[in-house]
């Protein structure tokens, strides 16, 4: 797969980076955090870009890009510290979409997506989940009508006080672990029975988990095939970490650029302490660290798009974000210190960046849990090997 950016896709770099530097400076970041973490004029403005409709199919009214482009986008956010939910309401439910409605659902809500009309964020996680998609407790229960009852718990559900609509994945059988049996319902938040328990998350984002006491659903809000889901949202969830892997690789950049900032400013026995070899060292080593991540974040979009099976996608996937986020933590933490521990404090660009780390390891599967799952694929692999030979 080339990873030289053509064109196109340089073009859209270098627009997003113009538009993020110019009106997304860290300062309306801070207003935007004062006034609860999501600016719907933003939101709109993103949709204006065309950015909303990144990588929604073309055949939904599109641009038609994909993992790639919505990739592009991510580090740009990342590099940013834009607040906005840009994966979790826009490219995570576009995929949802994508891999699990149906042609007739599909043509409902993702131009709804890309347009901005809506905001639709997925209920999925919960409390005992711990990345493993099969893990889904939540139950949806079939009536003698054909309509559904939702109970459960859903955990840290990003902007769900904001959205106009829930992706609510629920088992309607089998047990949690098994892959069969998983649904997927779209429901207006508003829904009788519906509660929220919301929360600020590190960065000022706002979030909540999801309480469902027998909410009472139509047979239409069910999307795709019943208990067939898990699929198509595996599939979802490994584009969804691929994207934030790419915000995280944006994130370092930035810091990188930070700290060279402050190394050419920053004086000390009246020199600028960049000159001093040993933080010269350590910055040579934040870019090494850098550039893997970055290698990481190609191979699991390559595995995105080429013809591996699902299983060899999950586990490249897995991988990059166990990759990602330790280079990440390598890289956040020596820039926090090459600041001189100010780095950590509200006026500083670096400290945030190390917090959003800390949100994004604990989405979709920590680095620990995605680590064991990429070392147990590899030796699992050399066993077949070596009963082969």
């Amino acid at each position: 797969m080339d990873f030289n950016l053509s064109d196109e896709q340089q073009m859209l770099q270098d627009s997003a980076r113009r538009y993020l530097d110019k009106q997304y400076p860290f300062s309306v970041r801070e207003s935007i955090v004062k006034q609860g973490g999501l600016s719907l004029d933003k939101w709109r403005e993103f949709a204006e870009m065309g950015w909303l409709a990144a990588t929604v199919p073309q055949a939904f009214d599109s641009i038609g890009f994909g993992p790639v482009e919505g990739a592009i986008l991510s580090e740009e956010m990342g590099r940013a510290l834009v607040l906005e939910p840009y994966i979790q309401a826009c490219l995570f439910p576009a995929a949802v979409l994508e891999h699990c409605a149906s042609v007739i659902q599909q043509t409902e809500w993702l131009p709804v997506i890309g347009a901005g009309e809506s905001l639709i964020t997925v209920a999925h996680s919960e409390p005992e989940s711990r990345g493993n998609v099969a893990w889904v407790e939540t139950r949806a229960v079939r009536q003698s009508d054909g309509r559904y009852r939702l109970t459960g718990r859903k955990s840290i559900v990003v902007c769900a006080s904001q959205a106009d609509h829930l992706l609510v994945v629920a088992r309607s059988a089998g047990q949690a672990g098994d892959i069969s049996g998983i649904s997927l319902f779209c429901l207006p938040r508003q829904t009788p029975g519906v509660s929220l328990e919301s929360v600020s998350l590190l960065d000022g984002t706002p979030a909540a988990d999801v309480l469902l006491d027998e909410v009472d659903v139509p047979s239409h809000a069910l999307l795709g095939e019943e208990g067939g889901a898990y699929a198509g949202l595996q599939h979802a969830v490994d584009k969804a970490i691929a994207y934030q892997c790419a915000q995280v690789v944006g994130a370092m950049e930035d810091v990188l650029a930070l700290c060279s900032e402050y190394l050419k400013t920053r004086k000390q026995f009246g020199v600028a302490i960049g000159t001093f070899q040993a933080l010269q060292h350590r910055m040579a080593d934040m870019a090494i660290e850098t550039m893997q991540a970055r290698a990481s974040l190609h191979r699991a979009l390559a595995a995105l798009a080429g013809d591996m099976t699902a299983q060899e996608r999950s586990i490249a996937v897995s991988g990059c974000k166990a990759q990602v986020i330790k280079s990440a933590r390598f890289v956040t933490a020596q820039g926090i210190q090459l600041h001189g521990g100010f780095g950590i404090t509200e006026e500083y660009r670096v400290g945030h960046h190390y917090r959003n780390l800390v949100l994004i390891n604990a989405s979709l599967g920590a680095q620990d849990y995605h680590l064991a799952r990429y070392v147990n694929a590899l030796q699992q692999a050399c066993e077949v090997a070596a009963r082969s030979q």
